[in-house]
């Protein structure tokens, strides 16, 4: 079974870390949300790299890059992603993107005319106000969960309504790569709790419909059934922009290519081809 290789390299002072699945295709870079890693993607990474050279990132603050106290403004995080795909010299690479990496992807896009030849988002926000900052930002002083042995999460996340659904081969990945042995010997997740940091948060808001009305190439957005209504911001914004395109995975949650990568894969592999995209169900 093919594995990565892993590397680092220093952007805006500090290392952020990827995986690089090789492939002689065009290149396909794929960006995790809060609270992930790039090997959260090894199993559409898998199914990709046939076609493609998938390169997946560690946003900062997750995974193997450094795990900064500040610097998680959109912003920041924007500047970070476009340094980055300037030092691989990934200008014109495929661009996947979930959640909050979706957002800063959009942006990046937006700021970098040509970073991107195509987006597809997975969820990002649509819009991103005070409501949703204040909703997350407790996050960074809330207790981490933690477990006595990679078992034991893994039993966990099994279990746990918001993972249960994950597919057998993404738990196994998640449990082996995104997980870490802290120095008290208990196991927790690789992401720093200053992500959610507030004085990073307050005031930082974003509205992307005006973005992609103004982007000006082609959009998958990709949502999931579990949060068909949770959107609506979107039906504002898709009529009338060119190449706009809209998919929904059935049967699944927010972290959709966690729980059917090969769907998700397919569906990337057909935009990215141009196709016809047909519905996932």
């Amino acid at each position: 079974m093919t594995e990565p290789t892993e590397h680092c390299v220093r952007v805006n002072g500090i290392r952020l870390c990827y995986v690089d699945w090789g492939g002689g295709g065009p290149a396909l870079l794929l960006f995790h949300g809060d609270m992930r890693t790039s090997r959260s993607w090894d199993a559409v990474s898998r199914r990709l790299t046939a076609d493609y050279r998938v390169i997946a990132l560690d946003a900062r603050g997750h995974g193997d890059s450094d795990w900064t106290p500040r610097g998680y403004r959109f912003a920041e995080r924007v500047d970070d992603l476009a340094v980055f795909c300037k030092t691989l010299e990934l200008q014109g690479a495929i661009g996947v993107a979930h959640s909050t990496g979706g957002v800063v992807m959009a942006l990046c896009a937006q700021k970098y005319p040509g970073m991107f030849s195509r987006l597809a988002l997975m969820e990002p926000m649509v819009v991103v106000d005070e409501r949703f900052h204040k909703m997350v930002a407790g996050r960074e002083h809330a207790e981490r969960s933690t477990w006595k042995s990679r078992e034991a999460l893994h039993d966990y996340l099994k279990q746990h309504p918001a993972t249960s659904n994950w597919h057998p081969e993404v738990l196994r990945d998640v449990v082996a790569q995104e997980a870490y042995r802290r120095e008290d010997g208990l196991y927790d997740m690789k992401w720093s709790s200053a992500t959610f940091n507030w004085k990073d948060r307050d005031g930082d808001h974003v509205d992307l419909k005006p973005v992609f009305a103004e982007l000006g190439l082609p959009i998958l957005f990709i949502r999931s059934s579990g949060h068909r209504t949770r959107i609506k911001e979107l039906n504002e914004v898709q009529d009338g922009i060119p190449d706009f395109h809209r998919l929904t995975i059935e049967n699944t949650g927010h972290n959709m290519y966690m729980e059917r990568p090969d769907t998700i894969a397919d569906a990337l592999k057909a935009f990215a081809a141009g196709e016809a995209l047909q519905p996932a169900l």
